[in-house]
């Protein structure tokens, strides 16, 4: 991991007006628009760039940059190219009034290959203090880029959300930023062992408030996975962030030339994993792979390291967990094959340790399709390499219980998730060292709702 000192931020923007006034010459849409009462207003904007593409490096994509009022106010990269794209954003707290958007193309932030760009729409709204969806998007970070991905179109922030969670004193709201990839941290192969995806995942900002609406705290994940409290700068209630670390941590004390203000949108997930908000947007697995795939991240004969297979060559499972002191793998048979392909690559950090609703995958061959799939099985081991007397006594006790599988399946060549395997998993605990298997492709599809038993399906090691 590189964390990014505030010197070298505040660098950046101290040079950030002149920048933004030299680059973006080219005015491709000037809008007056009119708010009748206190507001944030968001953006739709529909865009293309013909020509630019996230898989090719010098036509990565185009950067539009959007002024309110005169003032800059953020950069949207258009990642999805020569498709026409709805980019939705954020453009701040307005006044009662006339308004102006300018959007502009900024050839100095764009790939140089990429020349142009296309606006197809862009509908302005406004959100009220009365309307239900006002706190939550008055309260939603800002969020300026890291330094070192400026100009080399690199995990790049995609998609944001929020979760809300209420008592009888107070309201938190939690954001989360998916970014499409990560430069420092896990390897490659990991993140797909371990979460079902090379996209990178973070929680940003939490704001807990009272009955009245009263902002009480604020806290913000810092570099190191550290929970600090927030004591950086707004612009109204939006609190800014830069990103500080290779492996897309925060700082609330620094800037750099570019920031991205996403549309934070609602999610449950008390019943889902994160990745679940991928599967809603499956563009992001298209974004994913691309970059992946300019990044020189994919080789088809790589097993362990910063490579990995087609994301396409995987199969991808979402389950929930409570373990203790265990870790979790799944395995998949194929139909006339004999082989027994895992999702830890027989590494035990590769293994599923936490509890919860999580995703992994299982790296199968080229040209597998859902029909070819003869068994699943899930393995618990215990997590760790037990020595000493305390921690073999600890080993007694532990267990594995699959609460719950709520998907299986595979990304069709567009990269869209496929439809789930046919099974319905109930409630399993195992031991340390038994497998269970969880569908079987031969049986009528009734029976894939109960976990078999039958010799050499369900085992312990000794």
């Amino acid at each position: 991991m590189r964390t990014l000192t505030p010197k070298l931020l505040l660098a950046a923007a101290l040079a950030s007006g002149a920048l933004h006034q030299a680059a973006s010459a080219q005015t491709l849409l000037e809008k007056t628009f009119r708010v009748g009462a206190e507001s944030e207003a968001l953006l739709d904007l529909t865009a293309a760039a013909p020509g630019a593409s996230w898989v090719e490096s010098g036509k990565e994509a185009a950067v539009a940059t959007l002024y309110v009022d005169g003032r800059y106010h953020q950069d949207v990269i258009l990642f999805a190219g020569s498709r026409t794209f709805t980019y939705p954003v954020m453009l701040g707290h307005l006044a009662p009034g006339n308004h102006t958007l300018r959007v502009e193309f900024n050839r100095q932030q764009s790939a140089a290959k990429a020349s142009t760009i296309e606006i197809k729409d862009a509908k302005i709204s406004t959100v009220g203090r009365s309307q239900a969806e006002y706190q939550a998007l008055a309260l939603a970070p800002i969020i300026y880029a890291r330094p070192n991905t400026i100009g080399r179109f690199s995990d790049i922030p995609l998609l944001m959300w929020y979760e809300v969670e209420r008592d009888q004193m107070l309201t938190t709201i939690r954001y989360s930023l998916i970014f499409s990839n990560e430069d420092g941290g896990t390897q490659t192969n990991a993140l797909m062992a371990r979460w079902g995806r090379t996209t990178d995942i973070e929680w940003v900002y939490e704001a807990q408030l009272n009955s009245q609406g009263k902002l009480v705290a604020a806290i913000f994940q810092g570099v190191d996975h550290q929970t600090r409290q927030f004591q950086g700068k707004k612009e109204a209630d939006h609190p800014l962030f830069s990103v500080a670390s290779d492996n897309n941590n925060f700082s609330d004390d620094s800037q750099s030339e570019m920031r991205f203000a996403p549309r934070p949108i609602p999610f449950d997930l008390s019943h889902a994993s994160r990745e679940e908000l991928m599967d809603r947007h499956p563009w992001t697995y298209q974004i994913m792979a691309e970059e992946l795939q300019r990044e020189g991240k994919i080789n088809e004969s790589s097993r362990v390291g910063q490579q990995i297979a087609d994301p396409r060559h995987y199969l991808y499972l979402e389950a929930a967990a409570k373990q203790q002191g265990t870790a979790m793998s799944f395995a998949v048979k194929l139909k006339g094959d004999r082989k027994w392909y895992t999702s830890d690559l027989g590494i035990n950090y590769y293994k599923i340790d936490r509890n919860g609703y999580f995703r992994t995958t299982v790296r199968l061959p080229a040209g597998v399709t859902m029909d070819k799939i003869e068994r699943l099985a899930v393995r618990c081991d215990v997590a760790g390499d037990p020595r000493s007397r305390a921690e073999m006594n600890k080993v007694a006790n532990a267990e594995c219980e699959l609460t719950a599988v709520n998907k299986v399946f595979l990304l069709d060549e567009h990269f869209q998730p496929g439809p789930s395997l046919p099974l319905h998993v109930p409630q399993l605990k195992l031991q340390f060292g038994e497998m269970v298997e969880l569908y079987d492709g031969h049986a009528p599809q009734g029976r894939n709702s109960q976990p078999h038993t039958k010799e050499g399906r369900r085992q312990s090691r000794e």
